[in-house]
């Protein structure tokens, strides 16, 4: 294949100044370039936000609902962070997802499993196994009951928190001004 010349290089005669003068380096943006300063203080408004509602101010692990009314305790350890189900005199929850209804469980003098539960905690128990595989599973659920609820509501979810392999329950209680255990 021998070299030639090159031939008319297409569209060349039309008078592009811009491009040209942009190419040649006369297109250089001047030094006091305006910063979008309204766009950027939105953001930061809607990340502040974000950050407040997402984090509560005072490190709690557990919030407590406004229709649940916990039991007092005088002796108290602090909580870990573990799956929270919260039984109030209306519904179950895991983690604020509904699981049950509690008048429906109470009805029923039948030791159950309540199935959406189970599932649901071996869903989180599978989770846990795979971000965390060099640390020992501890089975721990975090039980938060209005003191008012059947006591067969909470056996049965006690129950299925056990066929579900969280056999470590600890009950979410209000510190109370009490002296020595067992009052």
């Amino acid at each position: 294949m021998s070299i030639h010349a090159p031939g008319r290089v297409l569209l060349h005669q039309i008078p592009l100044k811009f491009v040209h003068d942009r190419v040649a380096g006369g297109g250089r943006k001047g030094v006091d370039v305006a910063i979008a300063l309204v766009p950027f203080i939105d953001f930061l408004i809607t990340l502040v936000v974000f950050l407040l509602t997402s984090f509560s101010a005072s490190g709690e692990l557990l919030a407590q609902r406004p229709n649940l009314v916990m039991p007092e305790a005088a002796n108290v350890i602090d909580l870990e962070i573990a799956p929270i189900i919260a039984i109030d005199p209306q519904v179950i929850t895991l983690d604020n997802r509904r699981m049950a209804d509690t008048q429906t469980l109470a009805a029923s003098a039948q030791l159950e499993r309540i199935e959406q539960l189970v599932t649901d905690l071996e869903t989180l128990k599978r989770n846990w196994s795979v971000l965390h595989p060099r640390e020992p599973f501890s089975g721990t659920v975090i039980l938060q009951a209005d003191r008012n609820v059947d006591f067969r509501v909470v056996k049965k979810v006690m129950f299925s928190a056990a066929q579900a392999g969280y056999t470590n329950i600890s009950f979410a209680v209000n510190q109370g001004a009490g002296g020595g255990g067992g009052e």
